[in-house]
């Protein structure tokens, strides 16, 4: 299996908060009561979500099988640049990027990646390597399209190591 299938099958299960082997609005709910009231970050899951389960979910009854998942990313990711992205992942980088950037001057410094991943428990030392994997450019910072070029690598890429952990902390 490719390591690109693997990271989305692992996102799957963390977005299948409920174990039910589909994701559904029950996850949602479930989701946005473990990450507290991230005033920021709650809309920005429930776009997520919703628009999720309504593009990747083909035969319409309201939940998203892993089958579907995979070959949702297929379709709509794979082969495609970080820019032609559904609207909806790069919602999702955006609000990542507005709840990482605490002073708000439209730039994510490594101090405050590192405070992000620390408020949402990412213990393991090698996320905060993760901020240099995003920083495309190597200024530094990070920007919006930087998130959104790492939601994108997350996706599509067949390399084992790619910046995960910042992501997959959206959602726990």
């Amino acid at each position: 299996m490719g390591a690109y299938k693997q990271r989305t099958i692992e996102f799957f299960d963390l977005l299948d908060a409920s174990r039910s082997g589909y994701i559904d609005p029950e996850d949602l709910s479930l989701i946005t009561a473990r990450s507290g009231s991230d005033a920021q970050l709650t809309p920005v899951i429930s776009t997520f979500f919703r628009e999720l389960l309504r593009a990747a979910d083909p035969n319409k009854d309201g939940k998203v099988g892993k089958e579907e998942m995979l070959a949702y990313v297929e379709r709509a990711i794979l082969g495609k640049d970080a820019d032609a992205m559904p609207e909806f992942l790069r919602t999702l980088a955006a609000g990542a990027f507005q709840v990482m950037d605490a002073d708000g001057n439209g730039k994510v410094d490594k101090a405050e990646f590192e405070r992000y991943l620390k408020a949402r428990n990412v213990t393991d030392p090698a996320a905060a390597n993760e901020f240099a994997k995003l920083d495309r450019d190597r200024d530094g910072s990070l920007t919006a399209a930087d998130l959104r070029a790492g939601i994108h690598v997350f996706f599509t890429e067949v390399d084992r190591d790619v910046p995960q952990q910042w992501l997959m902390a959206l959602f726990s």
